[in-house]
């Protein structure tokens, strides 16, 4: 390998011993800088346009500028081209996906006024989360790190579940790319005008709200049970150039693709007032998947199988969480599924999924508890720990359902249902916090 060569993963490090190297000669007046790593994978230097005519300011960026571009080679500018002065305006909107830069080794970042900036696709990553303001419905994201685990199936169990218990359902299809939960739940016949797509494309031209109100619908099947079941499904009913509309769909405006993803499902929570809402994620490491477990706030299903790659990417996701030092803020939210739990040597299998789950938490997202500490603020749990996050809620490979019965008509199949999802809802019920009415709050 070239001497010269500098890795992806070797940026932060580099970019980090080249401010520790000028931060004595940075003027006080140069109080926010922010490292911007753009979609090419390259570093350039934002500061506020209220120093540009500085000549001392001028001169320090300038030399900044030019030792990154001799750390960094390909993954930095040149000193021409290195230094963006942008106004407030733009700079609020930097900050906002702004980070400490943080370097492998360094105990705290290099500078208290330098910060990382990540240019995604959709403007969004892993390490955003964003507070949510106290609302009525309980949200739950199901999420996987690959597909095939059982999902839409689940997302449809568990709207009917909800609802046979008198619980207000929105569901909400947002896996995009493969959106299997719509015609699971739905007839062709049923499908609403509109779904999610149709609304992010619309949105871009302001007419959101008028999508909006002809984008669910309640399902034929679920008209006797005693709550209610509304569906957003990714397409309308004329599913229409749903190719070229998924190439706009992650488009950033004023707002992030995360921000407005959290304004439709507001604006649909304010239109019908459900109790639960479940939303189905894309899966994946992508950070399009991102938003619906980081930014939404909701109680997050992690599905799994026992198989190595699963535990893999679910590594380098807590890794990554652990790294970013948000894991105190998303960890309280998570909950382990054995998706597909097989039907012979179910309890050693149970058993190896539950240890290799607890491996990953603890090593990434539990406090470390120091020997004869009875600090009971420590977020931690011991293996045997039933409801910890890493104790799996089960969903049972049942061949009824596996065979293709109807998610359309699940009164019909309670029987397979039941021996499938039996112990998986009565963990999930924990989980929802209800009233002294029975209604979930």
């Amino acid at each position: 390998m070239n001497a010269n060569f500098v890795s992806f993963d070797e940026m932060q490090d580099r970019v980090a011993g080249v401010l520790r190297a000028t931060e004595e000669t940075m003027p006080d007046a140069i109080d926010r800088l922010y490292l911007v790593r753009d979609l090419f994978g390259r570093v350039r230097i934002s500061v506020s346009d209220a120093v540009e005519d500085d000549e001392s300011c001028q001169n320090a960026l300038k030399h900044f500028a030019r030792n990154l571009h001799r750390e960094l080679g390909p993954h930095g500018y040149s000193e021409e081209e290195a230094v963006l002065f942008v106004d407030e305006e733009m700079l609020e909107e930097i900050s906002e996906a702004a980070r400490p830069l943080v370097s492998s080794g360094q105990t705290e970042h290099t500078m208290s006024r330098a910060y990382w900036v990540e240019r995604l696709v959709t403007g969004h990553g892993w390490w955003s989360l964003t507070a949510r303001p106290e609302a009525e419905a309980q949200r739950f994201t199901l999420y996987s790190v690959k597909g095939g685990v059982g999902r839409s199936t689940t997302t449809a169990v568990l709207a009917w579940h909800l609802a046979r218990n008198g619980q207000q359902v929105l569901v909400i299809d947002l896996d995009l790319e493969s959106p299997g939960l719509s015609s699971a739940m739905l007839d062709a016949r049923q499908l609403p005008q509109f779904g999610v797509a149709d609304w992010f494309v619309e949105d871009l031209v302001e007419q959101g709200d008028r999508v909006a109100e002809a984008m669910t619908v309640a399902p034929a099947w679920a008209q006797d049970l005693d709550g209610d079941i509304r569906v957003v499904p990714a397409y309308g009913r004329e599913p229409g150039e749903y190719l070229a509309k998924l190439g706009h769909v992650y488009i950033d405006t004023h707002e992030s693709w995360a921000t407005r993803l959290n304004r439709l499902v507001s604006r649909l929570e304010d239109a019908y007032k459900p109790s639960v809402v479940l939303l189905e994620s894309r899966s994946g490491l992508h950070d399009v998947a991102a938003a619906t477990v980081t930014d939404l706030h909701a109680q997050v299903l992690l599905f799994a199988l026992d198989s190595d790659s699963h535990w893999a990417d679910y590594t380098i996701l807590f890794r990554h969480w652990q790294e970013q030092e948000v894991a105190a803020a998303i960890r309280e939210r998570l909950s382990i599924v054995s998706a597909l739990t097989p039907e012979l040597d179910t309890e050693a299998y149970l058993q190896r999924f539950r240890g290799r789950a607890w491996n990953l938490f603890r090593d990434h997202l539990y406090d470390v508890v120091p020997p004869f500490n009875a600090d009971s603020d420590l977020f931690s749990f011991d293996l045997p720990d039933d409801g910890a996050p890493h104790d799996p809620l089960a969903i049972h490979w049942t061949r009824g359902l596996a065979a293709g019965a109807s998610l359309r008509n699940l009164e019909q199949t309670q029987t397979t249902v039941r021996q499938a999802y039996e112990s998986f809802l009565a963990r999930f019920d924990t989980l929802v916090a209800f009233d002294d009415n029975g209604e979930a709050r």
